[in-house]
């Protein structure tokens, strides 16, 4: 049995050759289950897609699917591009099947199938996915790595999609990529939703931002601020430089006070921004996002921000990660005393996690949008 075998499944000629096979692992499921004492349900609740180019990728996203199917039961597909490959240059699609064998704990059925693509297929991989889809059933497409905005086969596998699920983290020039990400956003209405896995991870600590400003005596603040600095983590050599987070988190701030842009971004040591902004009367906002190195903390993830205010006296409202990063401290300085302090708990959701939150969403998210807008017109 070949390794692509004992992971993805038996191979499979083509579509109807699929399907039967997919028929008789289902019996056979179930004839197993008799015998257990159980039955097995079948319910398949919406269609996945998985797009990679990285076998790696589509590895990790097939166990997460695996791990999802008790609150996510599906029709995932996942679609394997290896362009890099010189076998088959004319292009070549194989494909596998799925369906793993109920135990104790995991009582409904769920399929899985790889569309595994040679060579330049791209005008083919919506052509091989369509049959595969169950109809009448909402379509995700999560698409791992970087996705292009353009090219045939990005072009239709999202005009499959009722929502399209993309993760900054993995992007390298989020400069680029993010006002991509706008551009796509703007194009999608009315057609697909759009959801980043990066804007998910930002959750708490926009929560928490939003809390210091729920007290009355500091809602004032709000409209003084003169300073903002961001931490996101890097590795060890300083080498993987992935601030995409950190800017979302400026883009946020930014589309809900109304800040404008005063000049462009510029780079800050070894891989930070330093640039200002101006407040909605006009005044000048400096911002800095420096990467800091954290253990424990993946690249990009955020470590801390410090919010400075000026309204009759200096505010600081500042936010840093625990030494275990599973905890946050809130602080609020005023006039250089501290007044309120408190250590909570800081969520950091698998990647299972934050695409089981994500499939039970059909919309676009107007805040995401609200929010990449701004950073472009910041950038």
């Amino acid at each position: 049995m070949s390794l692509e075998t004992s992971f993805w499944g038996s191979r499979r000629t083509g579509v109807a050759d699929l399907e039967r096979e997919l028929t008789r692992l289902r019996r056979a499921q179930s004839a197993h289950a008799r015998e257990q004492g159980t039955t097995v349900a079948r319910a398949s609740v919406l269609n996945l897609i998985v797009f990679a180019d990285r076998e790696a990728h589509a590895r990790r996203a097939a166990r997460s699917i695996a791990e999802l199917a008790l609150r996510h039961p599906s029709r995932a597909i996942v679609v394997l591009a290896d362009r890099g490959t010189t076998r088959d240059a004319d292009g070549r699609i194989e494909m596998y099947c799925h369906v793993p064998i109920a135990d104790g704990a995991r009582q409904v059925s769920y399929e899985q199938i790889l569309v595994r693509a040679y060579g330049n297929v791209e005008d083919r991989l919506a052509s091989a996915v369509i049959p595969l889809l169950v109809p009448d059933l909402p379509v995700f497409l999560w698409w791992t790595g970087t996705p292009p905005t353009s090219g045939r086969s990005f072009g239709d596998l999202v005009g499959l999609a009722d929502r399209l699920i993309v993760d900054s983290s993995d992007v390298a020039r989020p400069e680029i990529m993010l006002p991509r990400l706008a551009r796509l956003c703007a194009q999608a209405h009315g057609l697909f939703g759009l959801t980043d896995l990066n804007w998910t991870r930002l959750t708490p600590w926009r929560e928490i931002a939003t809390s210091f400003f729920d007290v009355p005596s500091w809602r004032d603040f709000l409209d003084g601020i003169t300073g903002l600095r961001v931490g996101f983590a890097v590795d060890m050599d300083g080498r993987d430089i992935h601030p995409s987070q950190a800017l979302l988190f400026v883009g946020w701030l930014a589309s809900r006070l109304g800040w404008r842009p005063l000049e462009a971004f510029a780079p800050s040591e070894a891989g930070g921004l330093l640039f200002a902004i101006a407040r909605r009367d006009g005044a000048r906002i400096m911002v800095r996002i420096r990467p800091r190195f954290e253990r424990g903390l993946a690249e990009g993830d955020i470590s801390g921000i410090r919010v400075q205010a000026m309204r009759g006296e200096l505010a600081e409202f500042v936010v840093k990660r625990q030494p275990d990063a599973a905890h946050q401290t809130a602080t609020v300085l005023l006039a250089g005393e501290r007044r309120w302090e408190r250590t909570m708990p800081l969520p950091s959701p698998a990647i299972v996690e934050l695409i089981g939150e994500e499939l039970s969403i059909m919309g676009s998210d107007r805040t995401y949008e609200e929010a990449l807008r701004a950073l472009v017109a910041l950038a």
